[in-house]
């Protein structure tokens, strides 16, 4: 018997915070209460009276400028890499080419401290003039803003007899979105990098120009409205093997969306490390450096793949949020505070393609359907379900090798205690009954078989109301060789009362997923099956006598070979349930009121960019 007991007294809180629904960033009301701790304020003031143009220009010495390195997670390019020569308009968007620049996108310059050397270092990224009714505003990423002795040089290039043909613009505040975040160190990878810009206003050049009036122009803020499809030119400045910062564009790509963000993806080489904070530039006059920004590189991991390619790189886009930034900017008044709510994927949607097995039902007692998730590490984690369709947090039940060989899982009330119990079938066919307490937990750990050759394979199960009473505690096993159990009145104390409802057959052993709830709202709970070949059929009314009349769901196609996980319960207010699918690529989508037909679908997860 496994000694895994767990109790709600073990568990390992790892986040709380505001209900979220499922776009947390849908949310618009202003907060007015506390809120978690953001991971910068909206508007940073530089405390330093003292930090001027001349001071800059003091302090960023030739040789300064050309020792910082970029400040984004992208990579640094493979020695010897040189970009592509200037290319034929067909093969332009492939490669970006060293060029003389414009004067409306430069070098943002700053200090800021290594977190593992615990050092202050130079760092620079790329930005851009926008216009403002001072002249004096630059946008960037929000990963690369902070720090401090910040400078903007527009038009910066190292090779040119003066590297600052229009001076230096010391950074006097930072305005950007205190609900972006950095996760370990790194830019985050969930719905909150759609925040990744920042808006700087800095102080006059050393003829005391603005910098608007220096460079001569500025660019406007646009928007894509939803339409992901552009042509733009970027430019930025990419730090490796660059030694002298030169800037590189890549006119005329053409981009799309990078699916569950409002950003953009290009593929163009050449955008290494130093690019973050590009500007995206719709009818770009490349002598003035007028045009229209509609993004600027960063967002998902700062911009990029986690692969470190310099080919795929991604850009926020500006919705009416943004715009209240900007306009704060342009004003130098303090943006609105808004909360910041849960997120079920900080380090990226790439995180639950290792969501092995899930089950749904009310852990912690307050009312509303919860989900547990075995991972494929062995870890064991509980989401806290709001009611609306989304979750408010997340805590660790436990992790063990262990839990890496439970095979299927079930959740339901075999104990007859109306808080959530789960049913493992292990590798070794043992089935053990975890019986809830009702706080999040486990109070006790039932041996319900022991290992044996009969139960390694049960392939499928799943928990609901198939019998008179009203208690979700029938459990439905689809064997290897096709046949279909129901074990009605599952008491905790073992598995009796096996009612045959499919002989050994072929077409059950094609049963790939299987899950269970009230779906077309019988006096029996309903039956989802995927099959083998993406078809996907419900089983209405199923009891112990049969397993119910088939309906065969609509879209039925290869798509749905890609469904990894399935479990449903009532995740929103009313009838019927609602469907839960995690899908090979990691997106995991909530189908409220699913009945004969597939209910609306929400994102919960976006899926692993690739």
């Amino acid at each position: 018997m496994r000694k895994l007991l767990m109790s709600a007294c073990a568990l390992v809180l790892l986040a709380t915070a505001t209900p979220a629904v499922a776009d947390p960033l849908l949310s618009t009301a202003p907060s007015t209460s506390a809120t978690p701790a953001p991971a910068a304020a909206n508007v940073q003031a530089v405390q330093d009276d003292q930090w001027t143009s001349e001071a800059a220009e003091k302090f960023w010495t030739p040789k300064r400028m050309a020792a910082a390195t970029p400040d984004s997670p992208r990579s640094e390019a493979p020695a010897g890499w040189k970009p592509a020569a200037r290319l034929p308009a067909a093969a332009a968007a492939k490669n970006g080419y060293y060029f003389g620049g414009v004067p409306t996108v430069g070098t943002f310059f700053h200090y800021t401290r290594n977190p593992a050397t615990d050092q202050l270092e130079g760092r620079f990224c790329s930005a851009s003039v926008v216009d403002s009714p001072q002249g004096n505003v630059i946008l960037t990423a929000a990963h690369c803003s902070g720090g401090s002795k910040g400078m903007f040089v527009p038009r910066y290039d190292g090779l040119a007899t003066n590297p600052a043909p229009y001076g230096r613009f010391p950074v006097q505040q930072w305005i950007r979105d205190s609900r972006w975040y950095k996760v370990g160190g790194e830019p985050t990878r969930d719905a909150y990098s759609d925040l990744d810009y920042a808006f700087a206003r800095v102080g006059t050049n050393s003829r005391n120009q603005s910098l608007q009036k220096a460079v001569g122009a500025a660019l406007k803020l646009g928007q894509v409205n939803g339409d992901y499809t552009q042509t733009v030119t970027v430019i930025g400045y990419p730090g490796s093997h660059n030694p002298r910062n030169r800037p590189i564009i890549c006119p005329g790509v053409t981009t799309r969306r990078l699916p569950g963000y409002r950003q953009l993806r290009m593929d163009c080489g050449g955008f290494y490390g130093g690019t973050s904070g590009s500007p995206w530039i719709t009818g770009l006059n490349t002598r003035t450096g007028s045009g229209t920004v509609i993004g600027d590189l960063g967002g998902y991991y700062g911009g990029g793949l986690e692969n470190n390619s310099d080919r795929i790189s991604f850009a926020v886009t500006y919705d009416k949020r943004a715009l209240e930034i900007y306009a704060a900017a342009k004003n130098n008044t303090p943006p609105q505070t808004y909360p910041r709510g849960y997120s079920m994927y900080p380090t990226g949607g790439g995180r639950w393609t290792d969501a092995r097995k899930m089950a749904s039902g009310d852990y912690n007692g307050d009312g509303r359907t919860d989900m547990v998730v075995v991972w494929g590490n062995g870890e064991v984690t509980l989401y806290a379900g709001d009611g609306n369709g989304g979750f408010s947090g997340e805590s660790r039940i436990t992790k063990s090798d262990t839990w890496k060989d439970a095979k299927v899982i079930a959740g339901g009330d075999f104990t007859g205690s109306d808080s959530a119990d789960l049913v493992v079938v292990w590798t070794d066919g043992e089935v053990t009954l975890y019986t809830g307490d009702g706080r999040g937990g486990f109070a006790e750990e039932t041996q319900l078989q022991k290992p044996n050759a009969t139960w390694r394979n049960a392939n499928q199960i799943t928990a609901g109301r198939f019998s008179d009473n009203q208690r979700t505690d029938d459990l439905m096993v689809r064997w290897g060789d096709g046949k279909l159990s129901l074990y009605t009145d599952v008491d905790g104390q073992d598995v009796l009362h096996e009612h045959r409802l499919r002989d050994p057959n072929d077409t059950w052993k094609k049963a790939t997923l299987l899950t269970a709830g009230n779906f077309t709202g019988g006096s029996n709970w309903d039956v989802m099956v995927r099959w083998s070949d993406g078809g996907v059929s419900l089983y209405r009314d199923a009891g112990p006598s049969s397993v119910g009349t088939e309906v065969r769901m609509p879209p039925s196609d290869r798509l749905w070979t890609h469904a990894s996980v399935m479990t449903a319960g009532a995740y929103t207010p009313g009838d019927p349930d609602d469907l839960l699918v995690r899908w090979s690529d990691g997106e995991t989508v909530l189908y409220t009121d699913t009945s004969t037909t597939l209910g609306h679908e929400h994102m919960l997860v976006p899926p692993k960019a690739g």
